[in-house]
């Protein structure tokens, strides 16, 4: 998969030092930005197409709708799930970001910690999408419609 972005690529480091342990920074955090690249691209694809799925299974559910009323009440619950949808990430304001390298162990550690999670949560995700395809296969078959 291309990248959309290029990798930012430092140009100092705050902690000062030689040249060389800058340059040898510098190309840690050059491999670093070029998997978080990856990482954000695999992100951004993956949102959409959950959106894109969460968009179709709200026009499945309203099928279900008899009349007026159960349409209106589809609505409103789908606006409460709708509601709970998490929010985008938020920027800190540069007076907030530390560069220090100092902090990059528990900075790291703390990346760690919520890749490790984050594998934990698209596992979940994983069974849940199992889970209704194998509903929408049963609902398909049970209404007689044909198809993949």
């Amino acid at each position: 998969m291309p990248l959309r972005s290029k990798p930012f690529i430092r140009t100092s480091v705050e902690s000062g030092g030689s040249d060389q342990k800058e340059k040898n920074v510098e190309k840690i955090f050059a491999g670093f930005d070029e998997a978080w690249l990856r990482y954000w691209n695999a992100y951004i694809s993956l949102q959409n197409q959950l959106y894109e799925t969460a968009r179709a299974a709200r026009e499945v559910s309203w099928l279900s709708a008899t009349d007026p009323a159960k349409l209106s009440d589809i609505n409103r619950v789908q606006r409460e799930l709708y509601a709970t949808m998490p929010r985008r990430v938020d920027y800190q304001p540069l007076g907030q970001v530390t560069r220090s390298l100092d902090s990059a162990p528990t900075t790291f550690e703390a990346l760690e910690a919520a890749l490790i999670l984050e594998k934990e949560k698209c596992q979940e995700l994983e069974k849940a999408i199992d889970v209704v395809l194998e509903q929408t296969r049963e609902s398909k078959k049970k209404l007689g419609l044909s198809g993949p």
